[in-house]
């Protein structure tokens, strides 16, 4: 690839769609993260970093792990949309809205639960029963 005629956006290089692979679309997050540090948590994160097909699309995804009474603090996501899916064990969530009042909107989760952040809220996740 001739780096001068290259198209990069969001820094990121974007490929040929016709040179477009299944590998450019698949990362596995099979594996549990070490959740042995002062949050009880662990964040695997799935960007344009590790699936180059997610370049532009607004979105992202993560596997979180978490020991007891673990947490991800509040964030924000500047340029992406994060969906929660919970496979197991029960956890709090919440974002806090853009508007003037700042409304918190949070829901406790179950296993099958399904929860979405919008682009550049601040949320977050915590354990929320043992």
């Amino acid at each position: 690839m001739n780096q001068k005629n290259a198209v990069f956006v969001n820094g990121k290089f974007c490929k040929d769609p016709n040179l477009a692979k299944a590998e450019d679309f698949f990362f596995s997050v099979k594996t549990p993260g070490n959740t042995n540090n002062p949050l009880g948590s662990n964040v695997t994160a799935v960007t344009v970093d590790q699936i180059r097909g997610l370049n532009t699309l607004g979105i992202s995804a993560a596997r979180l792990d978490f020991a007891p009474y673990g947490e991800v603090p509040p964030h924000t996501h500047p340029r992406a949309t994060e969906i929660l899916v919970v496979l197991e064990g029960t956890l709090f969530v919440g974002f806090v809205t853009s508007d003037a009042n700042h409304t918190l909107i949070s829901k406790v989760l179950n296993p099958g639960d399904v929860f979405v952040f919008p682009i550049g809220l601040i949320h977050f996740q915590v354990i929320h029963k043992i």
